[in-house]
Order: C-alpha cells, then structure tokens, then sequence
C-alpha cells in the first residue's frame, strides 16, 4: 500500500477523483464525535479512528474518503454523562461514577453538560443528526458513487445510522451500503470498547503518535478514568490493531466482491 496515496474526496483534483471512483465507485464515510476517551487517548479518538480506517481501506481496496462527521450527535449519549451507574444500569456491576472525575479532568461543569442534554433532547435527541446523514448519503451520490461503506466510530451512532440509511432507501437512494462496526471483528459481536484495549489499539496502529499509555497510572489496582472494557495498559498493542484492520479490510474485500466492484 502506497502510504502517501492521496484518497481523499476533498484533497483530491477532478482527474484524480474521476479516475479513482472509475476504477472503484466505492465512498468510505468516518462517522465520529467529540468525547471523553481517557486520560491516554485524543478527545476525537471515534472520529479518527473511523477516518483513519477510511483512507486505510481506499488506500488498500480502491475508491476514495469522504471527509468525516464529527457533528450533529445527541448529546444525551456520550461518557462524559452516562458513564454513572445510577444513570445507566447497564454498566457492569461495581463500576464507579466515571462523570465527575472526567469533568474534573476536564476543567467543564456536569451540570453545563447536562443542560445540554436536556437541550439536545428538546430538539429532538438524534434528529439533526440523522438529517446530515441522510443529506450526506444523497450528495455522496450525486458525486457519482455506487458503493459507500459506512465506519461509525461510536457505538450509539449505529442505530440512528440504520434510520438514516433506511429513510435513504425509502426516497429512492441507490448506492449499495455496508455498515463497518467494531462489533464485526469477532463473530460473536463480542468485540469493541470504549477507550479500553479494543479502541486504543487502533488509534496506536493508525496513529500511534496520538496515544500515550504512560499518562494511565501504572497501579494495574486503579481504575482508568472512563474506560470500559479490556485495560489497555496491558492488552492494547499496535499488532492488536493490526490485526484488526486485516479484518476489517477483509470483510470490506468480500462484501465489494459481491457486489462485482
């Protein structure tokens, strides 16, 4: 793979465009936003690595990278509020009030955060969103796209995804779509986290010099501030990252040689 092959939409010149989406009429979409991802990992680490992945896959397979889609989220739905127990049951059994100590870190108020969910809600929780992707689908189309596959960096973006994508079918969208999740690197859906070994693995394999383990305290007895899932001081590699892009490239491979792309 050429590393310095230019692949995306907006730094590419007509000729270059043309001919990329002619030999492969495939759009890779990084769909991401701005949130708490630990003490060792970007602030934007759902869209970057979604991008990243992106011009990985239409560097290796062909075809060409949207610019990626950090706005436009629900803001009820991000670590920085819901990472408590008392507001979310669903996370594991002893985990501690990750809100305030990210806050503190920081240097934001919970309580302006919350109004903003609040806000967020009132204006329709996932709306705007759905809207910019809907709107996103259709001009990914008239820029002469048959195929676009679709990296949804953070997890609660997939179902208002699969909205969108269904309200693009229904006003007459034609482009094929493949949702690239997390979730599809192990086969029983087992895989992904958040800012845990899972995630931080792809950040240091696709941009390494953005990850930095040695801000985690050392005690493997601590808890890293809003992280959930596999301790990235001990099970996060660039290997394991790797790995990971080998599959995703692999189910992105099969699914363009279904559809004869």
């Amino acid at each position: 793979m050429n590393r310095s092959e230019t692949v995306g939409y907006h730094e590419l010149r007509p000729r270059d465009l043309v001919e990329r989406r002619e030999a492969r009429p495939v759009a890779y979409f990084g769909l991401g936003i701005l949130e708490w991802h630990g003490l060792h990992n970007p602030l934007g680490l759902d869209g970057l690595k979604a991008d990243e992945i992106a011009v990985s896959l239409a560097k290796e397979l062909g075809g060409v990278a949207m610019p990626p889609l950090f706005w436009g989220d629900n803001r009820r739905v991000v670590c920085e509020l819901v990472f408590d127990p008392d507001v979310s049951p669903w996370l594991p059994d002893g985990t501690p009030d990750h809100t305030r100590a990210i806050a503190s870190h920081m240097g934001i108020s919970l309580e302006d955060m919350e109004a903003n969910a609040v806000r967020a809600e009132r204006e329709g929780g996932w709306r705007l969103w759905k809207e910019l992707i809907l709107h996103s689908l259709f001009q990914i189309q008239t820029f002469g796209f048959k195929a676009v596959v679709l990296i949804p960096g953070h997890y609660p973006l997939v179902d208002p995804l699969e909205e969108s994508l269904a309200a693009y079918r229904k006003e007459g969208g034609k482009m094929e779509s493949l949702v690239l999740t997390d979730e599809m690197y192990a086969e029983d859906g087992s895989s992904g986290d958040h800012a845990a070994a899972f995630e931080t693995s792809l950040l240091m394999a696709l941009r390494p010099e953005l990850v930095d383990l040695s801000e985690l305290d050392p005690d493997p007895g601590s808890i890293p501030v809003g992280v959930l899932g596999d301790d990235p001081r001990t099970g996060a590699s660039a290997e394991f990252g790797r790995d990971i892009m080998r599959k995703f490239t692999t189910i992105t491979r099969n699914w363009l040689a279904e559809l004869g792309m």
